[in-house]
């Protein structure tokens, strides 16, 4: 470094060596202070106001019991909650929490996985809003005629319509949630052609009779908004919903052929996945502007069917109800692999983005339970705590037992006159309601009520769990 005295440079480098310590420092951890040790105190700070359209407020101003956000955030940084990235809050329409943590922030484009899929929805709505699209009843298989048809293909697949892609009961045999899981769409990534991949998958069901969580075929509908619009995936996106919603950053996934993926493997900010989602809570508006039908929103957040954990199932979107502070909340949600969820609760107002880190892991829904437990108790009045009834030993011994769900174990055993279950490494208390229904609080997933299904002899054959917004059968297996 010439015109530098020799001190001067060996000063810059250790200071520069300084700094990139730290920063190493404060990605690996949760949160640092000033001095890069780790941060786990909190303190409330309203969202900042910037350009990108949102107001501000906060928590206190909207009706928020601040100390029950404290108190979420505190256990964030104490790693009760694993890999949480970032935690948005809209209510009333203004954004009154925005905290970020392993490294990110809000200019950082995060990975939403699956959530993509909600995105897809979004574009298939206004396709048929704009009237490229005639409605989600139309037959597939006519738009894909420069495919030459396999003499393979099952007389069934031309029963496919772009309503049983959007419920996923399209009856292809395909079932990304099967084990070893995801296989269906590994093997796509294999292919030079996607959607010759996806048009060529063979028949298990009639289409419209069976769920079966399939992301592969997703290609077929982004290449039907496509070629109706004669726009591509990106291009349609940013005239239709980003530019409205004043998103300026986006990122797709595509295909070997340059296909944007609308199943996966797009990045969005935290602040831009809270516009969608107050979009859909708003009827379809931002700012004034309808970008898209309230007759979409309503149908296609409604329940179409159910999905194998209970949960139920619009036009990919999610959805459920659980019971919090005594009565029941409903929502619907966006989600990815990790913890990427868009969530949206009209009861309360609120929309909550989460992102997170906890990739093919059951803690990837551990954003619902600080909703359940947390976020939407903070905008509830208190109710009565539930009842509960003393039970004889015979009978909680009579609960005990090993269950399975997929690849999930549930273990239920008694310590002293008290019933616990055990899954994901949690140890739960379980309350007595009558001899066969129990409640307990997962920090995980939140409330869990359990009811016992027993034979004609009295041998409980299997339960049914409430774990937050899902509902599963557990099947005794010793």
């Amino acid at each position: 470094m010439p015109g530098y005295p020799y001190r001067q440079v060996k000063l810059l480098i250790i200071c520069v060596s300084i700094i990139f310590c730290f920063t190493a420092i404060s990605i690996m951890i949760t949160r640092t202070n000033c001095y890069s040790r780790p941060q786990n105190e909190y303190v409330y700070k309203v969202p900042e106001k910037t350009d990108d359209g949102w107001e501000t407020s906060s928590l206190r101003e909207e009706g928020v019991d601040p100390e029950r956000i404290n108190e979420l955030i505190v256990g964030i940084l104490n790693e009760k909650y694993k890999k949480i990235h970032s935690v948005l809050l809209v209510k009333n329409g203004k954004l009154i929490l925005e905290e970020y943590f392993h490294g990110y922030n809000r200019e950082k484009l995060h990975e939403i996985r699956s959530a993509t899929k909600s995105i897809g929805s979004i574009l298939t709505g206004i396709s048929i809003d704009h009237r490229f699209i005639n409605d989600v009843n139309e037959k597939i298989y006519p738009y894909f005629k420069d495919y030459e048809p396999e003499e393979k293909w099952d007389k069934r697949a031309g029963d496919v319509t772009l309503k049983t892609l959007l419920t996923m009961t399209s009856g292809y045999d395909c079932d990304d949630h099967a084990t070893p899981p995801f296989q269906c769409e590994r093997n796509m990534h294999k292919t030079n052609d996607w959607v010759e991949y996806a048009l060529n998958l063979p028949m298990a069901y009639p289409p419209g009779e069976h769920w079966a969580y399939n992301s592969s075929s997703l290609i077929l509908v982004s290449e039907i908004i496509s070629k109706t619009s004669k726009m591509t995936i990106p291009d349609f996106a940013n005239q239709y919903l980003f530019e409205p919603l004043g998103i300026t950053d986006f990122q797709w996934g595509f295909s070997p052929k340059g296909r944007a993926f609308i199943a996966g493997n797009a990045k969005m900010k935290p602040r831009d996945m809270a516009k969608v989602g107050y979009m859909f809570l708003n009827n379809g508006k931002w700012k004034g502007k309808q970008i898209i039908s309230k007759k979409w929103i309503e149908e296609s957040s409604r329940v179409h069917t159910t999905a194998d954990t209970g949960e139920k199932y619009g036009y990919l979107w999610w959805g459920g109800k659980t019971v919090i502070s005594n009565q029941y909340i409903e929502g619907y949600w966006a989600a990815g692999n990790g913890g990427q969820y868009i969530f949206v609760c009209p009861k309360v107002d609120l929309v909550a983005i989460f992102n997170g880190g906890n990739y093919n892991s059951p803690l990837e829904v551990q954003p619902l339970g600080m909703l359940i437990n947390y976020i939407i108790p903070a905008m509830l009045p208190p109710g009565p705590p539930r009842k509960t009834t003393k039970l004889d030993l015979k009978i909680l011994e009579a609960s005990r037992g090993v269950y399975k769900f997929r690849q999930h174990i549930l273990t239920v055993f008694r310590e002293g006159d008290k019933l616990y279950g055990q899954a994901l490494g949690e140890k739960v208390e379980l309350f007595p309601q009558t001899e066969n229904q129990f409640f307990g609080t997962s920090k995980v997933g939140g409330s869990i009520q359990i009811n016992s299904v027993k034979d004609k002899n009295g041998e409980v054959k299997h339960v049914i769990v409430h774990f937050g917004f899902m509902r599963m059968q557990f099947d005794k297996i010793k």
